[in-house]
């Protein structure tokens, strides 16, 4: 239940232990060149970070109490935002920018891990599957949206990814057990 890690650099390395005690699959983003930050529910259930940046970190406890996996974005130098649902199903917020901020509830009603992504600074889009099984998004910028129904019938916790300003990709798992892709640039697509 420890957090193992392997990178590629002019090939792969050998996996190495981090040490830890994981309850869910692990997150993790960059805010610049040579840092890493990595994020896990521990086995008291809080919210569990560990960073690289010459040299590995100690693990240290954010609190918090998790019900799925942790899902962390940076949008810029200094800022990582992280995301899980919390033990009423609803979305729960944490970030850090020059310390790290107290949790708050996103309201919601979630029945998968989020994923998030952001395509600029000062810009975050959640994605969760909702318990109706539909898809289900928030976004900040400038401050909270409401909850937006997007679609489908999902069988999975959703994927999301930006490549560029105004563009989000989500993949998901149909009803049938097959791959799903929608995205968003100028508007929801197909």
């Amino acid at each position: 239940n420890a957090l193992w890690h392997k990178y590629f650099e002019n090939g792969w390395s050998d996996w190495e232990s981090l040490g830890g005690h994981l309850t869910s699959g692990p997150d993790a983003c960059s805010w610049t060149p040579g840092r890493l930050d990595t994020f896990v529910r521990g086995g008291d259930n809080a919210l569990w970070h560990k960073y690289f940046e010459n040299g590995w970190s100690d693990w240290e406890s954010l609190g918090g109490y998790l019900t799925s996996d942790p899902s962390t974005v940076s949008w810029g130098n200094g800022r990582i935002d992280v995301f899980a649902r919390g033990e009423d199903n609803a979305l729960i917020h944490k970030y850090f920018e020059n310390g790290w901020s107290g949790w708050e509830t996103l309201d919601g009603s979630l029945n998968s891990s989020p994923d998030v992504c952001s395509w600029s600074p000062g810009r975050l889009d959640i994605f969760v599957r909702g318990e109706d099984n539909a898809l289900w998004h928030k976004y900040f910028e400038n401050g909270w949206s409401g909850w937006e129904f997007i679609d489908g019938v999902l069988t999975s916790d959703p994927g999301v990814v930006s490549w560029g300003n105004g563009r989000i990709d989500i993949f998901m798992r149909g009803a049938n057990s097959a791959m799903y892709h929608k995205w968003y640039e100028e508007g929801w697509k197909p």
